[in-house]
């Protein structure tokens, strides 16, 4: 199911980055960022109460936890995938 929601909101992303113009590395990034983002927090979002329960934590500290949680690791993988697909020297750069 994770891997289906993530697909689908990849693809929704994806549709909307090319509706604006944007270009199509950036596309690509935006894209596989927001796919790792979704993936990600569908599993740490189910892993995260049973293990908060495991620690002797109530379950129910994970749901802002996770927001946090995915607020930090989001921009960190929008960050690391952006860095990856811009500046990995696959883009010829007209000009140089």
């Amino acid at each position: 199911m994770g891997t289906a929601l993530s697909l689908i909101l990849g693809t929704a992303g994806f549709i909307r980055a090319a509706i604006f113009a944007t270009p199509f590395f950036e596309t690509v990034a935006i894209t596989t960022s927001l796919f790792m983002i979704v993936i990600i927090s569908i599993i740490l979002g189910a892993m995260m109460p049973l293990g908060m329960k495991r620690l002797g934590i109530d379950p129910a500290h994970s749901s802002t936890t996770i927001q946090v949680v995915m607020d930090i690791l989001g921009v960190s993988i929008t960050v690391w995938v952006s860095s990856l697909v811009l500046d990995s020297g696959l883009i010829v750069r007209h000009g140089q």
